[in-house]
């Protein structure tokens, strides 16, 4: 399947209107937002049964807090009501262990780097599953930053749906020489800001920036201080490895929910607050601040439990 269409919905991010429906009718303005998104789940899968493949395997990748856990879940869903039976990979088991990448310039590895993982071992098993139907799959263990002993075998009915996610599967060194009627290639972001006029309030890099701030600090035990000290080698590593390949995509995902700074208000506000004067992206949070502080607040409790933000603010049928 190769989709020379591909486009993505696009959305009036204006924060006057933003802040004008959530005083008027915040739960509409919630439902409107979720029904979008969600259609266009169920629009990908349609697409992606209607080509006459027996087996697919779809790449979903995207940069950091783009959602794309949540979109591998809500894809399944989708395939799962058309009695597809649905298989999950992710390529964050197969990481080669720090000791075994290339070092940062301040001597940490470079997790972000396409390098860092097994490639052969990926490609190989990518060959095992849409030939053979069936793999034994790694297992990374986090704690100890290191490949696990342990591994897993997959098994795929006649028409299965395997939904391998990861930041780097897009990149062409695990699709060539692939049948490419057998991939399809998703890709998953926060693709617009949130504007006043012609003025952006808050880059879609910055969104993305606190979703990861306050999933990090509720859910990894992350301190503020630290998760922003990593965010410019992250948004590096994005743009050396995720963001030549994004137009590769046959479908892209918007993944912005226009509502969700006046959620992210109450819990981010406090985080960017904990950042001393001395940090050396003290200006970005007093932007951010600044920024985050013009919305108007919304009450999570009216966000569904299945929502792409449940990913990052917590309280979903989802797990992670």
């Amino acid at each position: 399947m190769m989709n020379y269409l591909n486009t993505y919905r696009r959305y009036a991010c204006d924060i006057n209107r933003i802040n004008e429906e959530v005083q008027r009718d915040p739960e509409n303005l919630v439902m409107l937002a979720e029904n979008l998104i969600n259609a266009d789940y169920k629009w990908i899968t349609e697409q992606i049964l209607s080509s006459g493949s027996k087996r697919h395997a779809v790449l979903l990748s995207g940069p950091s807090s783009s959602g794309k856990t949540t979109s591998a879940k809500k894809l399944s869903e989708e395939f799962q009501k058309h009695g597809v039976d649905v298989k999950h990979v992710s390529l964050d088991d197969f990481y080669l262990g720090k000791d075994h990448v290339d070092k940062l310039p301040n001597g940490k590895p470079d997790f972000e780097s396409v390098k860092a993982l097994d490639i052969p071992l990926i490609k190989s098993t990518m060959d095992d599953l849409i030939l053979k139907g069936e793999c034994l799959l790694p297992q990374y263990d986090f704690k100890n930053s290191m490949r696990s002993d342990k591994t897993k075998e997959l098994k795929l009915t006649g028409d299965s749906v395997v939904i391998i996610e990861g930041i780097h599967t897009l990149n062409p060194i695990f699709s060539k020489g692939k049948d490419r009627n057998m991939i399809v290639k998703i890709y998953v972001s926060v693709k617009q800001g949130i504007k006043d006029n012609e003025d952006y309030v808050l880059t879609n890099r910055d969104i993305r920036l606190l979703r990861r701030l306050v999933r990090d600090y509720h859910f990894r035990r992350t301190e503020p201080d630290n998760m922003l000290s990593m965010w410019n080698s992250v948004v590096d590593g994005e743009m050396k490895y995720i963001r030549p390949f994004r137009y590769t995509s046959d479908f892209t995902i918007n993944s912005i929910h226009i509502y969700e700074p006046c959620v992210m208000k109450e819990l981010a506000l406090p985080l960017l607050n904990k950042i001393s004067e001395t940090h050396e992206e003290y200006e970005t949070v007093q932007r951010l601040i600044s920024a985050v502080s013009r919305f108007e607040t919304l009450d999570s409790d009216l966000i569904p439990d299945n929502s792409l933000i449940r990913e990052f603010i917590g309280g979903g049928c989802f797990k992670y």
